[in-house]
This record gives C-alpha cells, structure tokens and sequence, in this order.
C-alpha cells in the first residue's frame, strides 16, 4: 500500500501564500458597490473630516456613484431657511428666513461632473463651475467651489449640496458652504469671515420645479442679504 509523504515545510509555506493568492484574487475581483463612497475626484478635493462635521451638523451627504440626472432642472428655494450658523458669534440663529433663492443645473456629464447657477433677489449670484456629484437612486449630493458676487463683494466658498430629485422639485434641499475668500470687507461688515460656514434648507422640504430661471421682484422694505451676510 502507498503511503503519503510528509509534505515539507517549505511546500506547505508555498501551498499557503499560493491560497492567500487566489483569495486576494477573490476578493479584487469583486464588484464595486456602485450604491456606496465616493468617486477619486470627490475623495480628491473633500476630506472625510468635512464630510463627517457636516453630518454631525445636520445636512445629508448621499453617497454613491450612479446620481440621478439634474441637467435641466431649475428650482425655486423657499422658504430658505438657516438650519446651522457658523458658531455661537454668529449673529444670525438657527431658523432665519432669508430671500428665496433660484438654483439652474446643466451640463452633467456620464463621468459625474456638473454645472449649475443661483441666485436670489439682486444681492447675490453665482455659479459652480467644475462641481462634482455624487448619489444613486433619485438622492444626489454636490461638492463644488462656488464664484460669486454679494453685495458687489467677490467670493468663492467651498459648498456641499444635498437632495432628492422628484416629480415636482428636489425633497429636502440642503445647502452648506464654507467662505474661503472675498474682497473688499476686511472688517467683516458686509459677509460672515473667511474660514465660517452656514448650512440652509428648503424648509417646507420641497424645493419647486420651475421653467424660469428669473426672479420676481422684491418690494423696496424688503431687506438685501444673502447667505453669506453678516448682520
């Protein structure tokens, strides 16, 4: 009768890493969950620490990397609600309502990249060039800097949005940005300081579809802000 031979220690340490191998092979081969993270671009430009504070804050990052289509899609922010001010010294609180504001998305492109303008009564507009989405299923999040003019102040802050896309409009638009620089105010009279963020919401949870990237005209005693003014 044939007998085995005892395998020799360097076959089995072969036999082993040989099994590490496949399974490593495995587990590389294994499908992304398209549902979940964030494409390189976005992992690029916004860091986890971001990401987490405004969670911890209350706005919703939706991840994934299937977003719904938002080209063409112009909504009416209202009312336009603060959900966080930038800290204790920021003298607007928790629950302000400002001047509705006016968001158009075009130019989505298959690689997840998009464009879109805003604005709100004549005291600010701006755009997000080269802005970046995220999401899957109707939920969408966009990380994007932000150009625009206040107050006749120019600026650009880093900005996060958030919603869900919907027959009628986008559910529970979100909004937050941090200022990251402007012009013209060194005493912080006219915008909040550079380096302080706000987060704003539609808070009726609805933010309508509309055909009219135009504004209607506000009466004379209503007051110019705009979500980056300081008093």
């Amino acid at each position: 009768m044939k007998m085995s031979l005892p395998m020799r220690p360097l076959a089995l340490l072969a036999l082993f890493a040989l099994s590490i191998l496949f399974d490593s092979c495995k587990k590389s081969d294994a499908p992304d969950d398209p549902t979940k993270g964030f494409t390189t671009q976005i992992q690029n430009i916004v860091p986890t620490t971001i990401i987490d504070d405004l969670r911890t804050r209350g706005m919703t990052i939706n991840e994934g990397k299937v977003p719904p289509a938002l080209a063409g899609t112009i909504i009416v922010a209202s009312p336009w609600e603060l959900l966080s001010p930038y800290g204790t010294e920021d003298s607007w609180q928790k629950g302000k309502v400002i001047a509705d504001y006016k968001y158009k998305f075009y130019e989505q492109t298959t690689d997840g990249k998009i464009k879109y303008d805003y604005k709100n009564d004549g005291s600010d507009t701006g755009s997000g060039k080269g802005a970046f989405i995220s999401g899957n299923g109707n939920s969408f999040t966009i990380f994007s800097e932000d150009i625009g003019v206040s107050k006749t102040i120019n600026y650009k802050t880093i900005t996060v949005m958030s919603g869900e896309i919907t027959d009628a409009g986008i559910k529970n638009f979100q909004y937050a940005f941090v200022l990251k620089e402007k012009t013209n105010d060194d005493n912080n009279s006219a915008l909040i300081p550079v380096g302080k963020g706000r987060i704003w919401i539609d808070s009726d949870k609805l933010a309508t579809k509309t055909t009219s990237f135009r504004l209607a005209a506000q009466g004379e005693a209503s007051p110019i802000v705009s979500m980056l003014t300081a008093n």
